[in-house]
């Protein structure tokens, strides 16, 4: 069962109560609740915050699972690259959508993003904006 998407970006953001922002309009393209798992400078590029988020996803099988996740996510960015990093292990996959490589983002300020799905078990929402 894929149960839920796992989201990260880069974003341009002076602090926490910002980055709230940012996960609030995210929210807004999204159904159901985002949960923010974590804030914290990007060690890199500074004057970018990594931001740790969680949705529910819901789906029994990886062909459901990846398509919902691509609808959704295509309303936070486009274009997106995709790939499949344990394909035998079990059903994961990811995706990233990069400015630097022409992503076009719906929320000011993100610079990139990444989704991933796996039909892993993961543990549950933490702290929710949005």
């Amino acid at each position: 069962m894929f149960e839920t998407i796992r989201w990260r970006c880069y974003a341009h953001v002076a602090n926490q109560r910002s980055a709230e922002r940012v996960v609030g309009r995210i929210g807004e393209l999204l159904p159901g609740t985002i949960g923010f798992e974590s804030y914290k400078r990007y060690w890199k590029f500074p004057e970018l915050a990594e931001l740790r988020l969680v949705s529910p996803l819901g789906c029994s099988s990886p062909e459901d699972a990846l398509l919902t996740t691509l609808q959704w996510a295509w309303r936070v960015a486009t274009p997106w690259s995709l790939n499949s990093p344990e394909p035998v292990a079990r059903h994961e996959f990811e995706g990233i959508a990069s400015s630097n490589v022409g992503a076009t983002f719906s929320v000011p300020g993100i610079e990139w993003m990444e989704f991933t799905v796996s039909d892993r078990h993961e543990s549950p929402l933490v702290d929710t904006a949005g």
